[in-house]
């Protein structure tokens, strides 16, 4: 009897391993990644438009298979990309896989990232920008914590988050302006709360200087964390005749009904919003990620 269950039990080890193995060549080697991966092109902007978009990529997860990994998705992110042609882009939950696509498919950006930790497949916040647009000035990173200048967290919160940022010129203009890009805490209502606060105390460090902010802030329009942010900013859906309703985080279109999730910031002075939208294409189906991106067209007042 023992050597029958030994039998069973090396058997079913066996075809575990087969699967995991079998799942494991889906996940990281799936075909259409290295058929899909190529390089686009950005088209004319109008002078003195700031196009920018904010888009949640989705982490590497084991549970993603098939045409939810990142590895078929990819593609599809650039697709989005190419649509609507940002010459600002914040990408949230970007590990290294996706960052070295992303560098590899869009040759006419620059980019800054620092990762929230030190583990194999942690995340970052990069912003990406077009060089013939404009001009680096400065940048950073720092940590959504009591002590921002070095990985850390507080407050309950699941991760280390982390904010990046670039000051920016325009190369039509000349003028000056902060793009901010972060991904609060999923987990803690306080994170969220203290950790766009140390966002605030940052931008105020830049004066007058025209800013944005960016990104997945994992709260509601009625939250604390988003009236916090509003006291000092412009939600900039806001800012047109028609606004724009629509949900941001829709877990592969299981929850098109629920509130904003994802936000694009702007200062009360400096910047006008020409044009804003909810990106929900779909190709064959396949949601190119579990959140939808923003894109909205900007210009320097």
């Amino acid at each position: 009897m023992k050597k029958i269950k030994k039998i069973i039990l090396s058997v079913a080890a066996v075809l575990l391993a087969a699967v995991l193995c079998w799942c494991g060549a889906i996940f990281m080697y799936y075909p259409q990644y290295r058929v899909q991966k190529r390089q686009i092109t950005a088209s004319e902007q109008s002078a003195n438009e700031i196009r920018v978009m904010s888009c949640n990529l989705r982490c590497i997860s084991p549970t993603d298979l098939g045409k939810k990994s990142w590895f078929y998705r990819a593609d599809l992110i650039v697709k989005n990309i190419e649509k609507e042609n940002p010459g600002i882009i914040g990408f949230q939950e970007s590990t290294k896989w996706h960052y070295r696509y992303l560098c590899d498919t869009l040759p006419g950006y620059d980019s800054v990232i620092t990762y929230r930790d030190n583990s194999p497949i942690s995340e970052g916040c990069p912003i990406f920008y077009r060089t013939d647009l404009y001009t680096l000035i400065d940048k950073g990173s720092f940590w959504l914590s009591e002590t921002p200048k070095k990985i850390s967290k507080d407050w309950g919160s699941a991760f280390c988050r982390v904010c990046s940022y670039v000051i920016l010129s325009e190369n039509a203009s000349g003028k000056e302006f902060v793009v901010f890009n972060t991904h609060l805490d999923h987990i803690s209502d306080e994170a969220r709360i203290n950790g766009i606060g140390v966002v605030l105390d940052k931008i105020e460090q830049f004066g007058s200087l025209p800013s944005m902010i960016m990104g997945d802030f994992n709260a509601t329009e009625d939250s604390e964390t988003y009236k916090s942010v509003t006291k000092y900013f412009l939600d900039a859906k806001y800012q047109l005749d028609e606004t724009v309703k629509s949900c941001t985080y829709q877990n592969w279109g299981k929850a098109l009904n629920i509130d904003c999730i994802d936000y694009l910031m702007i200062s009360k002075t400096g910047i006008q919003v020409n044009a804003f939208k909810v990106v929900t294409d779909t190709y064959d189906g396949v949601y190119p990620s579990d959140h939808f991106p923003l894109s909205a067209s900007l210009s320097l007042t």
